[in-house]
């Protein structure tokens, strides 16, 4: 090496361990989607912007009622007593329990009721009233036929809660107590970490301290299932799936790369060092990804697998130069191969670039890497391969050339086969779909999920979905706007586009209403104890007695919106907590709920979509859940398709015309790529599948792939005068192993833990298998066929 060379590599080596270590795993989804989106939006705010947004939900089924109810009472009671890791536990507590805990919330929301309300409490219970309200609720408990009002009049006689309206209750319902399945089996607690569990790993090791505690509970226990999900166990098994499918494809892609070139070379030295040259490409990608991308998401992750696919193929290149030209020394060597090498891995790189135009940062991360990756191959194998490959291999032996792919009577029935085939799956089945869903961005297999859909089945209720709802604004409009949010949801239920709503309008603070109200509340904390005592001459128990205490106590020590803030802030973000969200400064924001016709987590789309549409007028409120996210993304990659097809369809009608000047071989080129399109449309049609977010990124994928084996086929032929047998021996052979790792860097997408990416990878393998055996079996015989007319 020269002095320039060590000075050179003095300044690379320090930046690429820099990469490495600002290199992280993304382990959160939302990562991977546009920001800008406001479905995307919604969605992180719901996340970042509550209490209880990265909480882990441990779900609890069993085959009775009891044994469900004593192992959460005693799994909360253990979880409770950890402080070191868990700072609250929320679960279906009885009812006179919630009463105590629920007093602070109640105190809140009667300090902002409407002051009219608030007086008729009042009225209610001066004088003699408050022995007709106390007949009224025992009457109530002994004959009537509502069991929720037979409920309610045993924990609150006096009647405070008459003073919310339906959607605040309602949203007082789903804080407290929706931990709970009808029939009672089916129960979840929901724990916060005492700290904050902010990577994959840490939350991995948190979760495993949990599963212990659960374990020293629940295990042993005939019947009864656990499972987790929430931010952390989504967190935890993203990670180790990231570095599972990082180790898992990378061994797979290099074996089933060595095994190939094995078959067809059958040289082991040239295979060893080749082996160690991908090695380097890839730290060498990973370095320059540090610096440039920093982290490796869910999406992303399967770069390294195509990259390995690619680059394997610039070594084998310059080693079939050399074979061939066993004369040239390295320099002169490198000299003859860089030319074609370059001008393959700019296509490709530029290939994959393209996908920075896709509006899923994840694929653009994977564009980006996988074009450094190439990059990085170019500089090494071209920069080492000739010294290692001049003078050293032997002369190349007379190869086999193939009858049956030569034949042109088979080759002709085959174009036939194809055409036809082609044609009548699609008129069969029709062309494959778009799924519009966002299906694409979840998990492959994730218990976690599982989980979380199993909690969605088992808590809602038949025959609706319920999707959150985020209301935002200046937090002096955030009530005003709340009251016209539950105005137009009323209208919504009234035309069939929603069971029901629920808005807590009156957990959002009012000034002027707790300044109307505060001699109210002065009043029924001076009249504590003749309620009491009145309580207690009509037959009430303690119990009741314990709603109306809680309250009390908390507005004789003037703390309501503090003592209240455990549950306040699942419900309503305002101040540094809304600003750490995103939101600007004197901005705020609630959360509030929809139910629409389907199926727990399954929407009836159609609903959704109009309740969207809705919502879209500038009132500040947005839907926030996964169903909202498909119509989004999908109208957003369809019109970006159109942006990365622009440069694909740019290079390679340049690329042709600066190639070919012969009409044939630019026909013959566009009739490859739509050839393979279409065989790969009729192959998903027939196998089921469809387009997806993800896999739609196939199609310039494989038209920028694709072109490159065309033309090295092409301009053979041309140099041999259309000798088929020849082409097919020689060159079809390179070109043979070339698609063929980039099949098997392709293939390893398809066991990635995201389902778009796996689809993507699916698409990608089907489609260069279609175009690599129309290559090398019939543009042969179709270049012939025309040059001969």
């Amino acid at each position: 090496m020269t002095k320039h060379s060590w000075m050179a590599l003095g300044l690379v080596v320090p930046l690429l361990v820099l990469g490495w270590s600002r290199l992280r795993l993304e382990t959160d989804i939302l990562a991977t989607l546009p920001a800008e989106v406001p479905e995307v939006r919604a969605l992180k705010l719901l996340r970042d912007g509550f209490a209880g947004g990265s909480d882990l939900i441990i779900a609890l089924e069993a085959e009775d009622e009891a044994v469900a109810e004593e192992a959460t009472a005693a799994l909360a009671a253990r979880l409770q007593a950890r402080g070191d890791l868990v700072a609250e536990v929320r679960w279906a507590q009885p009812m006179d329990q919630l009463a105590g805990s629920g007093a602070a919330l109640l105190a809140w929301a009667l300090e902002n009721a409407a002051p009219d309300r608030v007086q008729r409490l009042r009225a209610r219970l001066e004088g003699q009233g408050l022995e007709a309200q106390l007949q009224k609720a025992l009457q109530d408990m002994t004959t009537g036929l509502d069991a929720e009002r037979v409920q309610r009049a045993s924990y609150d006689p006096l009647g405070l809660l008459e003073v919310l309206d339906l959607s605040a209750a309602a949203s007082l319902e789903g804080s407290l107590f929706g931990l709970m399945s009808e029939d009672g089996t089916f129960r979840a607690l929901m724990v916060t970490p005492a700290s904050e569990v902010g990577n994959y790993k840490a939350a991995g090791a948190w979760l495993e301290q949990i599963r212990a505690e659960v374990a020293a509970v629940c295990e042993g226990q005939v019947g009864l299932k656990v499972a987790y999900t929430g931010e952390p166990a989504f967190q935890a098994e993203i990670g180790a799936g990231i570095e599972r499918d990082m180790s898992s494809t990378i061994g797979l892609t290099e074996v089933l790369i060595a095994l190939l070139f094995w078959v067809m070379f059958r040289r082991l030295k040239p295979l060893l060092w080749i082996q160690g040259l991908v090695m380097l490409s890839m730290a060498v990608t990973l370095g320059l990804g540090g610096l440039l991308v920093g982290q490796l998401s869910i999406m992303s992750l399967g770069f390294a697998a195509i990259v390995l696919g690619i680059i394997v193929d610039y070594a084998v290149l310059i080693l079939q130069e050399a074979r061939q030209h066993p004369e040239l020394k390295a320099a002169e060597l490198r000299r003859s191969a860089a030319p074609g090498i370059a001008a393959g891995a700019c296509t490709t790189a530029v290939v994959f670039l393209s996908l920075l135009f896709s509006g899923l940062p994840g694929l653009a991360e994977m564009g980006m890497l996988v074009a450094l990756g190439v990059g990085a191959g170019l500089v090494v194998m071209v920069g080492f391969v000739p010294g290692l490959a001049a003078g050293q291999q032997a002369e190349p032996r007379r190869v086999w050339k193939p009858n049956v792919f030569s034949n042109s009577q088979v080759a002709a029935m085959g174009t036939l086969v194809l055409m036809v085939g082609s044609a009548l799956i699609l008129m069969r089945y029709g062309w494959p779909v778009f799924q519009t869903s966002a299906e694409a961005l979840r998990p492959t297999e994730s218990a976690a999920m599982d989980a979380f859909q199993k909690v969605q089945e088992r808590l809602g209720r038949d025959h609706e979905a319920s999707v959150p709802v985020l209301l935002t604004g200046p937090e002096e409009e955030l009530r005003a706007r709340a009251e016209a949010l539950g105005q137009r949801l009323e209208a919504a239920v009234a035309q069939g586009l929603l069971v029901r709503h629920a808005v807590p309008t009156l957990l959002i603070a009012d000034p002027r209403a707790q300044e109307a109200n505060a001699d109210a509340v002065r009043w029924l904390v001076a009249e504590q104890a003749r309620f009491e005592q009145a309580m207690d001459a009509a037959g009430f128990t303690e119990s009741a007695m314990g709603l109306l205490r809680g309250m009390i106590g908390v507005w004789q020590k003037g703390e309501a919106r503090g003592a209240a803030a455990p549950i306040l802030d699942r419900l309503l973000a305002t101040g540094e907590r809304a600003r750490e969200a995103g939101l600007r400064e004197g901005e705020g924001v609630v959360l509030a709920s929809v139910s629409v016709p389907g199926k727990p987590g399954l929407p009836d789309r159609e609903k959704l979509r109009r309740v969207q549409a809705l919502l879209r007028d500038g009132s500040g409120a947005w839907l926030a859940g996964w169903e909202t996210l498909g119509g989004a993304l999908s109208a957003l990659v369809r019109k970006d398709l159109n942006q990365q097809l622009l440069p694909i369809v740019g290079l390679i009608a340049f690329t042709l015309l600066l190639t070919f000047r012969h009409w044939v071989d630019l026909l013959l080129s566009a009739l490859l790529l739509v050839g393979g399109l279409v065989a790969l449309a009729a192959t998903m049609s027939l196998l089921g599948l469809s387009w997806n977010l993800a896999s739609l990124a196939a199609i310039p994928l494989l038209l920028g792939t694709g072109i490159d084996y065309g033309i090295h086929i092409l301009l053979a032929l041309r140099r041999s005068g259309n000798e088929v047998r020849q082409v097919q021996a020689t060159t079809g052979r390179a070109v043979f192993f070339s698609g063929m790792t980039t099949v098997i860097g392709f293939s390893s997408l398809f066991f990635a833990g995201n389902k778009g990416i796996s689809s993507l990878g699916l698409a990608c393998c089907l489609g260069t298998l279609w175009i690599l055996l129309m290559v090398l079996w019939l543009l042969p015989h179709w270049r012939r066929w025309l040059c001969r007319r």
